[in-house]
């Protein structure tokens, strides 16, 4: 496990090489892509309330954190399932196992910025904001060009098949969610009648 720790880490400067690696000498861990997916809730967690008043828009009001572990749960669930069943379409040579180690690591540097930072934003004044948001939007780029880069390690694909799967996978976890909202829905007013129903014979009898 520290031989894989450290590879991870390689991975975020040498994704290309990292990657490849990962998928085709199994160097990657879906132990760890799941607690660096957890470092991601943890991080958006403190942002909302340990992070400066100053650059926290949320401040003073309260955080509920179960829907902050659905949003990312959600958000990885639809990517992997959306970016799996585009890329099996189209030859892409990663599996699902894959697809997630590479989300997991693209996590990491989003945790190892906005983690320290939530702390150090409160002795930032208001004047130094541009270095707090400079290191907030550096660490979200580092997430796309690794998600995007594994993504295109993994599957073998070329610079304009990759772009094209994007696209799709976009599209994918539009409908996934739409079917998922659709689904809820439905059981939802399944329950509804089914209560009503068991108030009316209970009324009756």
């Amino acid at each position: 496990m520290k031989d894989k720790i450290k590879y991870s880490f390689y991975t975020l400067s040498h994704p290309f090489d990292g990657f490849y690696t990962i998928r085709y000498h199994g160097e990657g861990s879906v132990l760890l892509a799941t607690i660096y997916i957890s470092l991601w809730i943890i991080s958006n967690v403190l942002g909302h309330e340990v992070t400066s008043f100053l650059y926290n828009e949320t401040a003073l009001q309260l955080i509920d954190v179960r829907q902050e572990i659905n949003k990312i749960l959600i958000l990885t669930i639809l990517f992997c399932l959306g970016n799996w069943s585009i890329t099996t379409l189209m030859e892409g040579k990663g599996r699902l196992r894959d697809i997630y180690i590479v989300f997991g690591y693209a996590c990491l540097p989003i945790s190892l910025i906005n983690i320290p930072l939530a702390f150090v934003s409160t002795w930032l004044t208001y004047s130094e904001s541009i270095y707090y948001n400079l290191l907030i939007a550096f660490g979200w780029l580092w997430f796309f060009f690794l998600l995007f880069t594994g993504i295109m390690t993994i599957h073998q694909y070329s610079l304009s098949k990759m772009l094209v799967t994007t696209v799709l996978t976009v599209i994918a976890m539009l409908i996934l969610a739409f079917i998922y909202l659709l689904f809820f829905n439905l059981i939802s007013q399944f329950i509804t009648f089914m209560t009503a129903i068991y108030q009316e014979i209970s009324f009756r009898i």
